[in-house]
């Protein structure tokens, strides 16, 4: 992007073509900052740019059309609102090497662009160097997400777009022009926070628990994460190291004059919510029960008691005044002018004590509905089955079996059977009258059923023969028969 000619700097996208063609041919050359001669080049994409006409060192590679296809609209972006943009400047110590540096009334902004891959740890070491410096930096990239890098300021770009926009990720709903971004961060409310200035309150929340077994109500509460840090420019807030989980808020329920007494504290492993027990029958309160409470739902008025903690400094951050951006997911849906769906509720936004009453008070009967509904629908269903059984019994029971005169087999002296315990005895009695017949003549003599009986008898009745036997006298009939329809 940029050469010397004698004592003055030229900066490569801010020749006006017609200043660019008179450079090429103009002699002497241009000179590269490492001291050797440059061509002046245009790429496939448009690009004004210098290239060395011999390497200054061996393995050098000089910079893909798409790199420099981003650094230079950056460079006119910047130009265009007023700022000095300068590129390849490197910093006096030679820590860092900005891609495009800018400068304004004493602010400092880099902006690096990554279009080859780069390692995460990568990323976070050279935004510390800047960070070191008092320098703001900001990072393009081509990479395919940019959701999953926390604590650096990384936006994707597709340098061949016909238009540079940043997003999320590839194909995101959401893209903003890349001269939308710069003009927020520039000119705009727009930063990102390394260590802002930040408020430290840990939160103690509560609510009411009515017991399914005895409705006795007790006071429930969740402290994991009750440690909040939040940030004094803007309204981003995240939760820092928990309370001990068995504190109770007895002070915060006297101040609302709750005279429900407090539930019993079970205990908790990590990662995993308290478990409570009913002050009254001891049964246990499944944190499946609490939900509303450990997913922090605020139209369920909980309520909460601030702890005073040691202000330390908040997270690196995106930061706008009263916006809370909590990812690049966030920036983007804010710049395009969107809602912030992911928006979280803050401990101050709760209730009073006759909403927490009320409040339990409806999640119990939704509950009791619930589970009254789940036992009708359970009962029906057994209902249906012993009905449907008993007609695909009485259905194959009167199916037409073949004769014993038929195939010359010695007559039945048992009745038809009409369920797979009378056919199974039926069949043990034919065969112990009859030593010696076939198998499969047998099995024509009584008709199949889609069911076993599983009694004592007809269990030690099949012990008594093999397993070829077993399975061509007592095997199931296949489901893929006929059978009745539901009239």
């Amino acid at each position: 992007m940029t050469a010397f000619l004698g004592d003055r700097s030229l900066l490569a996208p801010m020749l006006s073509p017609g200043a660019w063609a008179d450079l090429k041919e103009h002699r002497p050359r241009p000179v590269l900052s490492c001291g050797e001669t440059a061509i002046v080049k245009t790429s496939q994409l448009g690009t004004q740019f210098f290239a060395h006409k011999v390497l200054c060192e061996p393995g050098h590679k000089g910079e893909t059309k798409e790199h420099l296809r981003v650094k230079a609209a950056v460079v006119e972006a910047a130009a265009a609102l007023g700022w000095t943009a300068r590129a390849e400047v490197r910093a006096p110590d030679g820590s860092w090497i900005a891609d495009v540096l800018v400068e304004k009334a004493g602010r400092q902004v880099a902006f690096e662009v990554q279009i080859s891959s780069q390692d995460a740890e990568r990323y976070r070491e050279r935004q510390a160097r800047y960070e070191r410096d008092d320098i703001e930096c900001f990072w393009l990239t081509a990479r395919a997400s940019t959701e999953h890098l926390p604590g650096v300021p990384l936006l994707r770009v597709d340098p061949r777009a016909d238009e540079l926009a940043v997003s999320v990720r590839s194909r995101a709903s959401a893209e903003v022009p890349l001269a939308r971004f710069l003009h927020a961060v520039l000119e705009g409310p727009l930063r990102w926070s390394p260590t802002p200035p930040a408020t430290v309150t840990g939160t103690i929340r509560w609510g009411m628990h009515i017991c399914d077994a005895c409705e006795t109500r007790s006071i429930v509460w969740d402290v994991d994460p009750c440690r909040m840090i939040s940030c004094d420019r803007c309204a981003w807030w995240a939760s820092g190291a928990e309370l001990a989980p068995g504190a109770a808020p007895s002070t915060a329920a006297a101040r609302l004059q709750a005279t429900e007494p407090l539930a019993i504290w079970r205990d908790r492993l990590p990662g995993v919510p308290s478990t409570f027990g009913c002050p009254r029958c001891a049964a246990e309160i499944a944190p499946t029960e609490l939900w509303w409470l450990y997913r922090h739902r605020a139209s369920d008025s909980c309520a909460s008691r601030t702890v005073v903690l040691d202000v330390t400094p908040a997270e690196s951050h995106w930061c706008a005044p009263r916006k809370g951006l909590y990812g690049t997911h966030d920036v983007v849906e804010h710049l395009a002018g969107r809602k912030n769906s992911r928006r979280r509720f803050t401990p101050e936004e709760v209730g009073d004590l006759g909403g927490l009453r009320r409040d339990a008070a409806q999640l119990y009967a939704l509950r009791a509905r619930e589970a009254q509904a789940a036992a009708e629908k359970r009962e029906r269903e057994e209902v249906f089955r012993r009905q449907r059984a008993e007609q695909l019994r009485l259905f194959e029971a009167a199916q037409p079996v073949a004769s014993p005169e038929q195939f010359g087999l010695p007559p039945l002296t048992s009745p038809k059977p009409t369920t797979p315990h009378e056919r199974t005895a039926a069949i043990e009695a034919y065969v112990t009258a009859h030593p010696g017949l076939d198998t499969d003549d047998v099995r024509r003599l009584f008709p199949r059923f889609t069911a076993t009986c599983g009694c004592h008898n007809c269990a030690e009745i099949l012990a008594t023969y093999r397993d070829d036997e077993r399975r061509i006298l007592f095997r199931p009939k296949s489901r893929g028969s006929v059978v009745p329809s539901r009239r």
